[in-house]
């Protein structure tokens, strides 16, 4: 097992979407690293809604429905 696929289970095990990190960084479980690199600094984080640049953000806590 690899330190990438024990990375996913981890995130999918304890239901987080993904990682982000402090300087504006985020992937989600279904394209993990796209960069080829976790950084040191990179947390488990939830999808939420994306902004003027991306299509998405991960952050730190799930997203609040209004309902």
């Amino acid at each position: 097992m690899t330190v990438k696929e024990i990375i996913i289970k981890y995130l999918k095990d304890n239901g987080y979407d993904g990682l982000y990190d402090e300087m504006d960084c985020g992937c989600l479980i279904d394209d993990f690293a796209p960069c080829d690199s976790i950084g040191a600094e990179c947390m488990p984080g939830y999808r939420l809604p994306g902004n003027e640049e991306c299509e998405y953000l991960v952050g730190p806590k799930k997203e609040q429905s209004h309902g």
